[in-house]
């Protein structure tokens, strides 16, 4: 530590906390008493003393759980994704590996299940059929529930339903597959997506379809005239 020198005889002063005391004029006083040049000799001993250092933390993350096909299916039969809220998506990859192929896994990380099922219609139809189908018969036990049956036709099925691709596969489907005829007119879902199948019926020349879809959806439990 430099002399701090007293203000009064000029020589060095002892120091204990925030006073000081000249052993040779016998003054003494606060540090606030010392000439200026003095107390900074004072706050540049502080600083040198302090220590200092950076503390480096790693934090160790843990990778994201990788889900079978059974337990994301078990999820989607459940209709319970609040373990994992990318089971449709996740399960579609697992089932349809050539077809989602093509995105990398960052790209597929963020793509929902109504993405995958859109861009996959795009290039090859017949497995976008295939996907849904895949989520309608897993989710099919859920399908009674309300919130379920709303959440997978409006949230995951809605654009690729009323993409002009695929109605015609749909359609084709709907008359001869009593069970997809079932999932789609007598679920706790009724909504645009019955009314456009409909439509979709008249406008392309298929009353008997039609007829017979407006039938099984009028005896609904939730169809509302």
């Amino acid at each position: 530590m430099k002399d701090i020198l007293c203000p009064t005889c000029g020589n060095p002063v002892m120091v204990k906390g925030n006073r000081w005391e000249c052993g040779w004029c016998c003054d003494f006083g606060s540090i606030e008493s010392l000439l200026p040049s003095e107390k900074a000799k004072l706050y540049e001993d502080d600083s040198s003393d302090e220590l200092s250092f950076t503390l480096k933390v790693t934090v160790k993350e843990e990778p994201p759980r990788k889900f079978s096909r059974a337990e994301l299916e078990d999820m989607v039969r459940r209709w319970d994704l609040s373990e994992h809220d990318a089971a449709c998506e996740d399960l579609l990859i697992a089932a349809f590996p050539e077809a989602t192929s093509r995105w990398s896994a960052k790209e597929l990380s963020d793509m929902f299940a109504s993405d995958i099922l859109l861009k996959t219609n795009e290039r090859d139809p017949d497995t976008a059929f295939l996907m849904m189908k895949l989520l309608l018969d897993t989710a099919e036990e859920s399908l009674s529930e309300p919130s379920a049956a709303s959440d997978l036709f409006e949230c995951v099925l809605y654009d690729l339903i009323f993409d002009d691709t695929m109605l015609p596969i749909l359609l084709e489907e709907l008359k001869w597959d009593d069970r997809l005829v079932c999932q789609f007119f007598l679920s706790a879902y009724v909504g645009d997506i019955q009314e456009r199948i409909l439509d979709a019926c008249i406008e392309q020349g298929e009353t008997e379809l039609h007829q017979k879809l407006l039938d099984i959806l009028t005896s609904n439990a939730y169809y509302e005239e």
